[in-house]
């Protein structure tokens, strides 16, 4: 990807019509596009991976703002993690599982700056993914050729790398798609919390999505030595 890396050092402007450009283009079908932005990074040292669907288009500006800038993907990766409420949001349910402890920290906070190095930030299709033109939600993704072939073959590497970490998926279509992979390639997966609601401020029910699986959650923490 480094052609990529060279073409986006090169770029004079950074902003929407700069990047989602056909030379960034890396697959369509009908009317979902996979663009390419900086993710490839790869925290093999992780104690916990968190797995959202894809990056978004503003993790993509900053993901390109920060390439252009001459830093590395190590530090897109530590810029475009989750940001405001939602970060406060994944702490708070992060901590109330005590998965703070189980790091041997004071708290999850620290994993976006003074540890982070226990941390890996993913997503199923590492780059964006826009249907019609707009942010794709992931609905559908199992049905969707295109999406379950990238994540076959890009995703499932980085699960096979990290499957003894705790896994932390946002939110349902996360969730099952971790257990269909889980499923269908047999990973043994030790640690992965299904059920974890997505912390954004649009998912007005994360509140009792996290009561409902706090104490299945839990239990398999205790249980992951």
């Amino acid at each position: 990807m480094s052609k990529f890396l060279k073409q986006i050092r090169s770029l004079k402007k950074i902003n929407k019509s700069t990047i989602i450009n056909s030379k960034f283009l890396i697959n369509t079908e009908n009317n979902i596009e996979i663009y390419y932005a900086p993710f490839e990074y790869i925290n093999s040292r992780a104690k916990i991976m968190i797995v959202g669907i894809t990056p978004g288009l503003q993790q993509m500006l900053q993901s390109f703002e920060v390439i252009n800038d001459g830093k590395s993907l190590k530090e897109v990766k530590d810029l475009s993690s989750f940001k405001g409420s939602m970060r406060t949001t994944l702490i708070k349910y992060l901590d109330e599982l005590k998965v703070n402890k189980k790091l041997k920290i004071k708290s999850c906070e620290s994993l976006f700056n003074k540890n982070s190095k226990h941390l890996h930030t993913t997503s199923l299709v590492k780059y964006p993914v826009f249907d019609k033109g707009k942010n794709y939600s992931g609905s559908n993704i199992l049905k969707k050729k295109i999406l379950i072939e990238f994540i076959e073959k890009n995703f499932l590497k980085e699960l096979k790398t990290l499957k003894k970490v705790i896994i932390i998926p946002l939110g349902n279509t996360v969730s099952s798609t971790i257990e269909y992979l889980n499923n269908k390639y047999n990973l043994k997966l030790t640690c992965f919390l299904k059920g974890f609601p997505h912390p954004s401020g649009a998912n007005a029910r994360k509140n009792i999505q996290f009561k409902e699986n706090r104490s299945s959650m839990m239990n398999l923490l205790k249980s992951n030595k």
